[in-house]
């Protein structure tokens, strides 16, 4: 078979990346020990997301495995198509000192109700809240050939061919590019379990500063 590839695929190790795999995740409730969201995207029981609470006062990111994931609703978009509404639930799995009582700040500000006193916060007890700041839900993956064109990796979640998503790539030196990518082909890998999957992605929106990035870390492998 010809390798009709504009740019030749490098083989990297070590390398990872973290895509944008849900935006304007609506809360349910949230605990210290876990959070129920509405997205737009279906989520796999046993993977690890990464979920950002953004609000005036900075961000939080906050580390859960899904423990539940159901088809809720759908809706409509602009053009008539049927976008499905799925409900998840997502174990935290990294509240430490600091994220605990910067979460604990986020829940007491946002909650609906103030019926539950201050000092049963640490009752694993769920808050319903209110907030109109964005929450997005970050999954990571890790890269196992990259060119200038695009990239393969590997996850343990499907992605649906032709979707987009905003990417990140973690190059050596702490350096990062950011870019949009597309779905090119997904491909379920044999004789893995849990399941993982060969996805391949291009790069369709890339700065010209990010781009100079990607070229000064591949061309030094290609030689």
């Amino acid at each position: 078979m010809i390798d009709k590839r504009r740019y030749k695929r490098v083989a990297v190790e070590g390398i990872h990346g973290n895509m944008i795999f849900a935006s304007n995740a609506k809360i349910f409730n949230i605990s210290l020990g876990g959070v129920a969201i509405e997205i737009n995207k279906r989520l796999t029981i046993g993977n690890e997301y990464t979920l950002k609470l953004q609000s005036k006062e900075g961000h939080i990111d906050l580390k859960g495995v899904v423990v539940w994931s159901v088809l809720g609703s759908s809706v409509k978009d602009s053009r008539g198509d049927v976008i499905p509404i799925y409900q998840a639930g997502l174990k935290f799995t990294d509240v430490l000192t600091d994220k605990m009582s910067r979460l604990i700040e986020f829940i007491e500000k946002h909650k609906v109700s103030d019926e539950i006193r201050p000092d049963e916060r640490l009752r694993g007890l769920r808050f319903k809240i209110h907030t109109e700041e964005e929450a997005f839900l970050n999954y990571s993956y890790s890269v196992k050939k990259i060119s200038l064109g695009g990239m393969l990796i590997e996850t343990s979640q499907a992605l649906d061919i032709e979707n987009r998503f905003p990417m990140e790539i973690f190059l050596q030196d702490d350096k990062s590019i950011n870019f949009v990518g597309r779905v090119a082909s997904c491909r379920e890998i044999a004789d893995t379990f849990p399941k993982q999957y060969d996805i391949g992605i291009e790069f369709v929106e890339m700065s010209d500063e990010d781009r100079k990035s990607l070229e000064s870390f591949i061309q030094p492998i290609t030689l």
